[in-house]
C-alpha cells in the first residue's frame, strides 16, 4: 500500500510520467459495476451474490499490483532505492 501512495505521489509531482492506462480504465469499470444495481449475480443472494463483487476487486487488485511492481522497478532504477518488502 505504501508503494501505490509513492507511485501516485510520483505521478502527481510528474516525476513518474507512466501512466497506468490499463488499471485506469479497469479502476473506472470496477466503479461502475459497483455501483450498478444490476450484478451478474444478485447481492441479495446469500454467500453467492458476493462472488462477482469479488472477482471484479481481484482482478482491479492484479492490474494495481503489476503497475506498483513496474513502479518499485523503475524507482530502483532511477532513485536506487532499496527494495522494503
Amino acid at each position: 500500500m505504501k508503494d501505490m501512495v509513492r507511485m501516485f505521489k510520483a505521478m502527481v509531482s510528474g516525476e513518474y510520467r507512466i501512466f497506468p492506462w490499463r488499471s485506469a480504465v479497469v479502476l473506472l469499470l470496477v466503479a461502475a459495476y459497483a455501483i450498478n444495481p444490476f450484478d451478474i449475480i444478485p447481492d441479495y443472494i446469500p454467500f453467492v451474490g458476493v462472488i462477482d463483487d469479488a472477482a471484479m476487486l481481484t482482478f482491479l487488485w492484479r492490474s494495481l499490483a503489476k503497475d506498483v511492481r513496474l513502479f518499485r522497478e523503475w524507482e530502483q532504477k532511477s532513485k536506487g532505492v532499496i527494495d522494503t518488502v
